[in-house]
């Protein structure tokens, strides 16, 4: 009593630690489809960052030095300092040799389109960021619907084994009345050749557990022994099409693209520049020495765009962009719109079928005693025996088929409304 106890308490404790469904939910997070996804909804935010950048004022240290095989003036001189050094009978500075050291700035203070690059930028990264959670949606209907398979392709296996043990047992029974001559004997192969049937379906049926739960393995990372046992705790929220709401991002971004190329196309630039250098020559080729000049400005400059015929066509193309962009808006609003609507009308005919489909298992459980009963007192050939064992076993099949196509149902409508598995299933 003390080792049945003992298992049975290690039984439990290994059915705890298996995967759950949520566990797998959880561990796509950590799957590197969804850090791509992650990575690119970060890019997509620092791009927006680097159009900001455009309003900020660009500067920059310089120096060089210059050989020329001639003496050259150091640097442009005003009149009156030129002047001065004339009256005094003194050379200009002029030299072969020129080093150069300074700073140079540039703010930006009009250009019309950076606003609305920036506006395309926070679009398309809330594009990315949608489209994330998106494909991490996508990707928990995949396992809800490979788990769903995964329960199917289990209870179908159960149920070939229980038809299989049925007709060992039978063939037990068969095979005392074959002895005894009051049966021939191609009875029992007839009963074999069942038996042979259900282990060929049974191995097949092992071929596509093994894909699914390579399938769910590869998305999640966990090492996937059976199916995760699954409930339903909440029905899923409908509201506005989520799956849109990338798509719906882009074509704003679009838009502003072609807002900003023409603001490019029709209004000017305004920025202020300012530059001061230090500018030596060693030994002054007039002079003979060192000379020391410090020279700089400050300049507002405007650049207005007259004609462009590029940038014009560009607009052209940005418009088109947008047109088309709006029509595969409104051809996915559609088909999104006829699917939620097949959707909702498949559960509700799913949730009435198996109902049927349950009570048409118990019928068929029932109708297979009689025939056994029949059997084996000779009232029934084996052909029609056999056909009763096939509709019963056919009958689970057809149920375990509906409860998992509801799953996959369930996971697609989740899907469309953006609504996160974890908070319908457990």
């Amino acid at each position: 009593m003390k080792k049945i106890w003992i298992l049975f308490c290690i039984l439990i404790a290994v059915d705890l630690q298996a995967v759950t469904i949520t566990d797998m939910f959880n561990a796509i997070k950590k799957q590197p489809t969804t850090k791509i996804d992650e990575i690119s909804s970060k890019m997509a935010k620092v791009a927006q960052d680097r159009v900001n950048a455009g309003y900020y004022p660009v500067v920059n240290l310089f120096g060089n030095y210059t050989h020329y095989n001639s003496p050259t003036n150091l640097l442009p001189l005003d009149p009156k300092v030129a002047g001065a050094l004339i009256a005094r009978h003194e050379p200009l500075p002029f030299s072969n040799t020129k080093e150069v050291v300074g700073i140079q700035a540039s703010m930006p203070l009009f250009v019309r389109e950076l606003k609305d690059l920036s506006q395309k930028a926070k679009y398309l990264a809330k594009s990315a960021e949608l489209k994330k959670r998106l494909n991490f949606y996508q990707n928990e209907a995949v396992i809800l619907g490979s788990n769903a398979s995964l329960e199917y392709l289990d209870s179908l296996i159960r149920s070939l084994n229980a038809t299989k043990k049925s007709l060992i047992k039978t063939k037990e029974n068969l095979q005392v009345s074959v002895d005894a001559g009051r049966t021939p004997g191609i009875a029992i192969d007839k009963i074999d050749e069942g038996i042979n049937r259900i282990d060929i379906a049974i191995n097949s049926v092992e071929i596509k557990k093994s894909t699914l739960l390579s399938n769910i393995e590869n998305l999640t990372g966990l090492e996937i022994k059976k199916p995760a046992k699954m409930e339903l705790i909440s029905e899923v929220k409908s509201g506005d099409i989520f799956a849109l709401k990338p798509l719906i991002q882009v074509i704003n971004a679009s838009m502003s693209d072609y807002k900003a190329a023409k603001a490019k196309r029709y209004y000017p630039k305004v920025a202020f520049n300012v530059m001061w250098s230090e500018n030596y020559a060693q030994n002054d080729s007039n002079l003979g020495q060192s000379v020391h000049r410090g020279y700089g400005y400050y300049q507002l400059g405007v650049q207005m765009p007259l004609y462009n015929r590029g940038e014009d066509v560009d607009m052209q193309l940005k418009q088109i962009a947008i047109m088309k962009n709006r029509m595969k808006l409104k051809k996915s609003e559609m088909e999104l719109k006829m699917q939620i609507k097949s959707l909702q009308s498949s559960l509700t005919l799913l949730d009435k079928s198996s109902k049927l489909k349950k009570k048409n298992i118990q019928k068929n459980v029932d109708l297979l005693k009689y025939a056994k009963v029949a059997f084996n007192e000779g009232r029934m050939r084996e052909e029609d025996y056999m056909g009763y064992e096939d509709k019963l076993l056919s009958a689970k099949t057809s149920y375990y088929e509906t409860i998992s196509q509801k799953w996959q149902d369930i996971a697609k409508l989740a899907v469309i409304y953006g609504n996160d598995l974890k908070e319908i299933v457990r």
